[in-house]
């Protein structure tokens, strides 16, 4: 039996990195449906065919309300339920204080930030009304716990969600809801996200062994590896288990 046997989710950010291979994994470990949302219908359309009927591919703006507002009736009228989300979609984009403008800020927190929000708040509707044991998994990062000075904006918008995280496993346990919150802060991660990098590096070699040197383990991890931390955080392995930030992050925020 799988560890998420017979659940369903939904996960942002579903097409490519960490959201492909969480999806992969939750059909692997037993889910009974993934819901792959993502703007990148170039990748998730045929990832979805690809992975086969349990499959379900969601052409969604995590930014948007009214998609969140139409998500969840789709998911319900698919699948019946929804039992874990994973708001995995996130964007990086660097910048110190002096070179950040206000654009960038905003644009990094709405994505970052305020999807993350949206997703919470219509998903949890959903879970709290349809699943025994629900769970919401958030992807931060580990610049939400230990920032640099070159991703000002960014580190911030993770923070917010590592924040997020706890003051929903709160509500949830106070209102006795059977839903679970918590966040995973990934360290360097090779995923098309990192991909972008070592292109506008002028040495991508040496831009990738930068990457690895800032973790104790010496290297980058596997989208793989994140996906298997949010599978147990999904999982009722972890059914005690509310409110945690865990990084996956080769040590790095241990350093």
């Amino acid at each position: 039996m799988g560890r998420v046997e017979g659940k369903i989710a939904f996960i942002t950010g579903g097409a490519s990195g960490i959201g492909e291979h969480t999806a992969r994994r939750f059909l692997q470990e037993g889910a009974a449906g993934v819901v792959l949302a993502d703007v990148d219908a170039g990748r998730g359309e045929p990832l979805a065919t690809a992975l086969g009927e349990r499959a379900m591919w969601l052409r969604h703006d995590i930014t948007a309300e009214a998609d969140w507002q139409d998500a969840m009736p789709a998911v319900r009228e698919r699948f019946g339920r929804l039992d874990v989300l994973v708001n995995s979609a996130g964007i990086s984009l660097p910048s110190s204080i002096e070179d950040a403008t206000y654009e960038h800020w905003r644009h990094l927190h709405r994505v970052n930030a305020d999807g993350v929000f949206l997703g919470c708040k219509y998903g949890l509707a959903l879970i709290r009304e349809t699943s025994g044991a629900g769970a919401i998994v958030n992807v931060s990062s580990t610049m939400g716990l230990r920032p640099t000075a070159y991703l000002a904006a960014y580190s911030s918008s993770k923070a917010s969600v590592a924040n997020l995280t706890r003051s929903i496993a709160l509500h949830c346990a106070e209102q006795g809801y059977p839903v679970r919150c918590n966040a995973v802060h990934p360290g360097a991660i090779r995923t098309p996200m990192m991909e972008a990098y070592l292109e506008a590096a002028e040495d991508p070699d040496a831009q990738l062994q930068a990457f690895a040197s800032v973790h104790p383990m010496q290297r980058v991890g596997k989208p793989e590896e994140v996906a298997a931390a949010i599978v147990f955080l999904a999982s009722d392995e972890a059914a005690f288990i509310t409110g945690v930030s865990l990084p996956v992050d080769g040590g790095y925020c241990a350093a």
